[in-house]
């Protein structure tokens, strides 16, 4: 089954340190700047590399995930259905919406890039389990 709009709860993203078991999921922050005029804010971009059997929690952040999934895979969500997420899609999850809950079922690491504008000194994940 391919990926469908209506499902939101892959994270993306999602992809916040502490989330996941390190040896299956793995996110290397890739830059952290200021939003351009607008105090308190900074844009954070990672890559996040989900091994087979690597679990994202359902979690929260400070503001805004946009996230692109560069190299995807099959993926169990949290009701046992198993989705194909496509090489190429687009996710995003508004501040405060729940996300993640996913666990890889590919052979092959699934990798997605974010992009997290959230507020400085926040911190950058609260669990939702």
């Amino acid at each position: 089954m391919k990926f469908s709009k209506s499902i939101c709860v892959f994270a993306a993203v999602c992809f916040a340190s502490g989330v996941f078991a390190e040896e299956l999921v793995s996110r290397t922050e890739l830059s952290r700047d200021p939003l351009s005029g607008v105090p308190g804010m900074e844009v954070v971009k990672s890559k996040l590399v989900l091994q087979n059997g690597g679990r994202i929690v359902l979690h929260t952040h400070p503001g805004d995930e946009h996230a692109v999934i560069a190299q995807g895979g099959m993926v169990e969500l949290p009701n046992g259905k198993t989705v194909e997420f496509a090489d190429g899609t687009p996710m995003f999850f508004p501040e405060g919406q729940v996300h993640g809950g996913i666990t890889s079922r590919h052979d092959a690491p699934i990798v997605v890039y974010t992009t997290h504008i959230v507020r400085s000194g926040e911190p950058f994940t609260t669990l939702a389990e």
